[in-house]
């Protein structure tokens, strides 16, 4: 399990306000989506740099299906990095919302052919 965290500085916009965490395992690591969410939160609570609660935030998963609209906006915000950081991954099969998506906090678990990918987004504006 590895996880990535793009601060505000990795936009292409140098005011900007958002944050993107990713957490990505191996799908032959987990029965299932779930199982890997579940396992992403501790990995995440397991370090002072990724610090949170994110067990007590993630208790009450919905894991709702994401429509393609939720993927396009998830896909543009990766986008707005794209002159610092480039990021290629493997077609999506699957994607849902984690929990019900906020105005400034949007979590995804996304699935490819290869890997579980946990997206949580943020903003303060």
């Amino acid at each position: 399990m590895i996880a990535f965290d793009f601060g505000n500085l990795c936009f292409n916009s140098g005011a900007s306000e958002q944050n993107i965490l990713v957490v990505i395992s191996g799908k032959n690591m987990f029965l299932s989506m779930n199982d890997f969410i579940t396992e992403a939160v501790n990995f995440l609570e397991s370090d002072g740099r990724f610090c949170g609660n994110w067990t007590e935030i993630y208790k009450n998963r919905t894991n709702l299906p994401a429509s393609a609209d939720d993927i396009a906006w998830m896909k543009s915000r990766l986008e707005e990095m794209n002159q610092r950081v480039n990021i290629l991954y493997e077609p999506i099969i699957k994607a849902v919302n984690v929990v019900p998506s906020k105005w400034n906090d949007i979590t995804l678990g996304i699935e490819t052919m290869n890997e579980y990918i946990l997206y949580l987004w943020g903003t303060s504006a």
